[in-house]
């Protein structure tokens, strides 16, 4: 859990994790600062708001509604876990039916210098099942099958003629 204050979160904007992000990373950032629940607790007569910095979803449909792309999506999550901002708690896939969990990130406090503990967002899938390589395979089969035509067709014409 999280007590941060308003001064505290300016030191975001002042860190060199946040100078790293493009426009889409911060968009996605923010929605993830928002998604966030908490619970408001009395403290020396005054209320103090905890921030739950866990089990945060952020579905790619949910991104896609916001007008962000999947692939910036996908980018922007994986920069913002390589900077520091964002651990990934648990990692979706299976088309949709399983949603990565997030977790807001204190390393960024320590980004760019030598205690800095760099994390890559791993692959979803493993290389060969993703939807890119599948969309090679399909192109690569619908070239092959094209040119099989054509020679059909190139071997028609001599037989005809």
């Amino acid at each position: 859990m999280s007590t941060k204050s308003g001064e505290d979160q300016w030191e975001i904007l002042a860190s060199q994790a946040f100078k790293e992000l493009n426009a889409s990373a911060i968009r996605v950032l923010l929605r993830l600062l928002q998604k966030r629940t908490w619970s408001n607790i009395k403290q020396g007569g005054r209320s103090k708001r905890i921030y739950e910095n866990h089990n945060i979803v952020f579905p790619y449909a949910e991104a896609a509604a916001l007008g962000i792309k999947t692939t910036a999506f996908y980018e922007a999550i994986k920069k913002l876990v390589e900077v520091g901002f964002v651990e990934i708690e648990h990692q979706g896939g299976t088309f949709g039916h399983d949603y990565s969990m997030y977790a807001i990130s204190e390393r960024w406090r320590d980004y760019g210098t030598e205690k800095f503990k760099k994390v890559e967002k791993k692959r979803s899938l493993p290389r060969g099942h993703d939807v890119k390589s599948h969309m090679h395979k399909i192109k690569v089969t619908s070239e092959t099958r094209s040119e099989s035509l054509r020679k059909h067709e190139g071997m028609k014409q001599v037989a005809e003629g």
